[in-house]
């Protein structure tokens, strides 16, 4: 049977999720969790909610889901021990670079690969065996027909979202909330701007709310998930309400134990009426069934609450245990207590002659008062010398088995061997090997541009760029060879993959292109990709795979990428300390709009019908008048739509002050047709020297500032 998981975002949701029957729980700590303004746990409190989780036969798993900076390294090592010692039952990673270290480090440390990752490929299975993991927690956008394709790769566990809220964007590919404040998704403090008013028909009116999907429900088909290789079902809501998750992991428990159909529908509106953002949706596991603009609402019949907070009080959840008593006169009173293969023995005050007989059967059924401990009587009986002659008085034999339930509850506690704090973890293995570089003249910088058409890459060939990258389906296979024989000799050719590629079918189109001998490399943006690129010679990590630290570069490098585009969530500071270490690894984003979204349910089909896109897909636009351009890749099975930001990000007049690094990466996705010969010029000048205005009505994006 699937594994139930339910969330955890406090002391109260945690106890809802286990005594409504939840297999395992998931929750963060005080640092570097994707929910952090949930109230979370740390010291004390996540050792006693371990404790709590294992006493009952739950298992715990703990979230370091977010993008790491280099000086939260050794805090988040640190931690990792801690979660090792207190034996929490796996860690959930986005970052590539601490999965690297805690795979160093914590061999015995169990690893989840976080939605964050965005794993819906054979691809990113294969990376995750190979760094040990045990279980992918998939995308959410993954189809049935690919997850039985997926199940069938290999040993890695699969685990799906089933209930709760939606992300518009592929997870770990969103940069909305980062670009539109300073609060990352990425870094666990989205402030949720897609929930606001935004319209495909320009300014949005009240109640327009085209990039809120409604919310996912899985109840009625759950057979389905599991016939399909899930092996757990996860339950959203680390910021919902004790009585929400109580709710929620009440249903689905009784879902998985074999609910009918006819109590299935009941709880289906229960859990509608417990909170809704209009109907409930299957998300993309049988085709996108997804619809945007509706608002939220919790409104729970005053007896369903009640319920769901009553269940919160008390023991519910009790495993059943074997007592075994002793007793002689003269010798001190035994008990002994078994659970789970677990088993205990205490002692009590000394047994007593008995004024009048004594029955050993009346002792065996006073064993069987067990409160509220997490217990439920099995067996009990009582072995007796000269039984009639034993006396124990009530009092004493109520203590023993307290103490016998309390060192019950002890012997699952797990504490494993503390470990060695982190003291200031360094990389081992891939080197940067700048030191000739720095010690000599800077090197040629290379200057690479993504074009959005073959037009444009030919112009940028002839511009002087180095590398010139297409992206699949923007030429057709005519347009590509004559691009291959009009570049001159040292410049190269690349196809730039987008951070999804969801469905069997765009992966088949992918590799058709990959493998035609057109291109000299590929910039992938998803870790599944590396399985498509390998026979390339030229391999270039884009900003979907998230470069927030020199771990992270280090690890790219191991796996055999020639340049890496840091994060463009790092700051000036950030950025010239990575560039310090592998400058000559580096390529610097300085031109062009970020993608803040990767939409694989497209808006404009939703409220305009399918209008045939190519490249230009219309736009959103924000409470504010904010404009963001939609692009897509026009795949034969589906679009995949890119939402950019709204303002082109621009450093080119900065360049001077730029750290020293391997090259430029500009982008003239979404920019007017003259944007690329006009910026291609502008970078050429200002790598020679000349000084040049601040490009109209760009942004520095978070070169100048934090990101949360």
């Amino acid at each position: 049977m699937m594994e139930l998981l339910s969330p955890a975002g406090s002391r109260e949701s945690l106890v809802a999720a286990v005594q409504n029957g939840a297999d395992a729980v998931y929750f963060g700590g005080s640092i570097l969790n994707a929910r952090r303004f949930a109230d979370n746990f740390a010291g004390e409190a996540l050792a006693a909610a371990l404790d709590y989780c294992h006493e009952r036969g739950v298992r715990a798993y703990i979230t370091l889901n977010t993008l790491v900076f280099d000086r939260e390294i050794g805090p988040a090592l640190d931690f990792a021990r801690e979660l090792y010692k207190y034996g929490a039952d796996a860690v959930l990673v986005q970052d590539l670079g601490l999965a690297a270290v805690l795979r160093s480090e914590l061999p015995e440390l169990t690893l989840h690969a976080s939605t964050q990752m965005g794993i819906h490929d054979e691809g990113g299975l294969c990376y995750l065996q190979s760094m040990g993991f045990k279980r992918a927690v998939l995308a959410r956008e993954v189809n049935l027909a690919d997850i039985k394709r997926l199940a069938e790769t290999g040993e890695m566990e699969l685990e799906a979202f089933g209930h709760g809220a939606l992300c518009m964007s592929f997870s770990g590919s969103c940069l909305y909330s980062s670009m539109a404040g300073e609060r990352s998704g990425n870094r666990g403090t989205c402030a949720q701007p897609c929930r606001k008013a935004a319209s495909v028909f320009g300014a949005p009116r009240a109640g327009e709310l085209c990039l809120s999907p409604n919310d996912i429900c899985m109840i009625e088909h759950l057979g389905q998930l599991e016939e399909a290789g899930i092996c757990c079902i996860k339950l959203e809501g680390r910021m919902k309400k004790p009585e929400y998750v109580a709710a929620v992991t009440r249903c689905y428990r009784a879902a998985l134990d074999g609910a009918g159909k006819a109590e299935l529908a009941e709880m289906k509106r229960e859990l509608f009426r417990f909170f809704n953002r209009g109907e409930f949706s299957t998300s993309h596991f049988f085709a996108d069934s997804v619809k945007t603009g509706g608002i939220g609402s919790s409104r729970p019949d005053p007896k369903t609450a009640a319920a769901a907070k009553s269940s919160i009080l008390g023991e519910n959840r009790k495993r059943p245990i074997r007592l075994h008593l002793s007793l002689s006169v003269g010798e001190q009173a035994r008990l002994e207590a078994e659970c789970a293969g677990n088993r205990v023995s205490v002692f009590g005050e000394t047994v007593q002659q008995a004024a009048k007989p004594q029955s050993a059967q009346a002792y065996a059924e006073r064993l069987k008062k067990l409160g509220d401990t997490p217990f439920s009587l099995e067996s009990a009986d009582c072995e007796t010398e000269m039984s009639e002659a034993c006396y124990l008085s009530a009092a004493a034999l109520n203590a023993l088995r307290r103490a016998a339930c309390e060192k019950l509850c002890e012997s699952f506690h797990v504490r494993n061997p503390e470990s060695k704090r982190c003291e200031g973890y360094k990389k081992q293995g891939a080197s940067s090997g700048n030191t000739a570089q720095k010690a000599g003249e800077a090197a040629k910088k290379t200057v690479y541009a993504l074009s959005k058409n073959a037009k444009e890459a030919k112009a940028l060939f002839e511009g002087g760029a180095d590398i010139a990258a297409v992206e699949p389906m923007s030429c057709s296979l005519n347009e590509l060879s004559m691009l291959k024989a009009s570049k001159s000799s040292g410049q190269r050719l690349i196809l730039a993959l987008p951070n999804a590629l969801i469905t069997w079918e765009q992966r088949r189109e992918v590799r058709s292109l990959l493998e035609s001998g057109i291109f000299d490399g590929a910039e992938a943006n998803n870790i599944g990709q590396l399985e498509l690129i390998r026979e390339l010679p030229l391999w270039i990590a884009g900003i979907g795979l998230n470069a927030a630290n020199s771990f992270t570069v280090s690890e790219l490098i191991r796996m055999g990428f020639d340049y890496v585009i840091p994060s463009v969530e790092l700051t000036s500071a950030q950025t010239r300390e990575l560039c310090a270490e592998y400058g000559e690894r580096l390529l610097l984003w300085v031109h062009g709009r970020v993608s803040v979204m990767q939409l694989v349910h497209c808006p404009v089909k939703e409220y305009k019908r399918c209008q045939n896109c190519r490249g230009d897909a219309g736009a959103v636009t924000d409470e504010a008048g904010r404009v963001f351009p939609l692009a897509n890749i026009r795949f034969k099975d589906k679009c995949l739509v890119r939402m950019l930001n709204s303002n082109t990000s621009d450093l080119i007049d900065l360049l001077p002050k730029l750290p020293d690094c391997a090259g430029y990466r500009l982008s003239f996705t979404g920019e007017g047709e003259d944007a690329a010969g006009e910026r291609l010029s502008a970078l050429f000048a200002a790598m020679a020297g000349e000084s040049l205005p601040q490009y109209p009505s760009s942004t520095r994006g978070h070169w100048n500032r934090r990101v949360d």
